[in-house]
């Protein structure tokens, strides 16, 4: 896509939030892609099917890269590191977990990670664990005892409570029980994909009536064109969103998995099954034409400024609405 200077100056000026990366931590590459990307700062998963120790070691090598990078990199835990992030040209990383199996059975490790920078977990990572149901469960249980109280004990730390690869009912239970605000980081609309990983328009009304945000995504399965997708197709679902939700409560989760492995791809999808996944990939994956690299965000403010959106309005979803909803959970 051909970026006009007025998007690029846009772009440059924005504060630029992705709400979901899991991509190859470690990689020179995927650091140097962020950077030139204008990203302000990511929701990097350090964790999804790991347990304890394996979690411990993922924040550990990613402190590392903190060193090692720092030209491109740096921690945030607080919002003045976001803003200290701009400042500094570099891409803030927000620790965030894309499931709860690293607390194990013992909510007193929820401390412990916030403690090491973790300020999102997502409750469940498609299938059952001590919380919940996720998406690709074939009964969705429901918030259990465990979950409501994982959830109360992320409010009074000031964690974000994500509910994307989450089920039905426990989406809902969990909005209901949570006094903060939470996310949908990286979700698409059931009405544009009949698929079990996206949310209806209900779930995103209940989620905009506690001040919630709800994030589009990129991967194929969940959009409309699936692997003949392009930018545009990322746009119709910002476009759906904002109808439904207004524009104060859309943002980008774009869930990049650069440079990943096909091994990697298997052991995410398969879970606890073995292997055996509910929705196989086609790899390599193929992202949509305009938006395959972290490089390539300045395009997605091209898009929404070739739909008519007004810069105010585009700064909005780009990073100030996940903005917001950090200011409103994080305890400073």
């Amino acid at each position: 896509m051909n970026l006009s200077p007025a998007a690029a100056e846009l772009h440059r000026r924005a504060t630029v939030i992705d709400g979901l990366n899991i991509s190859r931590w470690g990689d020179a590459e995927v650091y140097r892609h962020l950077h030139e990307g204008g990203l302000t700062a990511i929701n990097a998963s350090v964790a999804v099917w790991e347990g304890c120790k394996q979690t411990l070691q993922n924040i550990a090598r990613f402190c590392g890269d903190f060193e090692r990078y720092a030209q491109w990199i740096q921690p945030v835990t607080r919002i003045a590191d976001i803003y200290a992030a701009k400042k500094n040209n570099r891409v803030g990383i927000i620790f965030g977990f894309q499931n709860s199996t690293p607390i194990e059975d013992d909510l007193n490790l929820v401390e412990v990670y916030y403690r090491l920078g973790v300020r999102v977990i997502q409750i469940t990572y498609n299938d059952l664990n001590y919380v919940g149901a996720g998406c690709y469960e074939r009964e969705d249980v429901g918030l259990s005892q465990f979950g409501v109280d994982l959830v109360k004990e992320m409010n009074r730390l000031g964690m974000v409570v994500d509910l994307s690869h989450v089920g039905f009912r426990t989406t809902m239970e969990a909005i209901e029980v949570s006094k903060q605000p939470v996310w949908f980081s990286h979700a698409n609309p059931m009405a544009l994909r009949e698929h079990c990983r996206n949310k209806t328009d209900e779930q995103v009304k209940a989620l905009v009536a506690k001040g919630g945000v709800v994030g589009a995504n990129i991967f194929p399965p969940f959009l409309k064109r699936g692997y003949d997708s392009t930018l545009e197709d990322l746009i119709d679902v910002l476009d759906y969103w904002v109808g439904v939700a207004g524009i104060d409560h859309v943002s980008i989760g774009l869930d990049f998995t650069e440079n990943q492995s096909a091994e990697w791809f298997d052991w995410l999808m398969g879970g606890k099954r073995k292997g055996s996944t509910v929705y196989p990939l086609q790899l390599p994956l193929k992202l949509p034409e305009g938006i395959t690299r972290a490089d390539e965000m300045p395009n997605v403010t091209q898009g929404l400024m070739n739909r008519g959106y007004a810069e105010e309005d585009i700064q909005k979803i780009m990073g100030l609405n996940v903005l917001r909803l950090f200011q409103a959970v994080w305890r400073e």
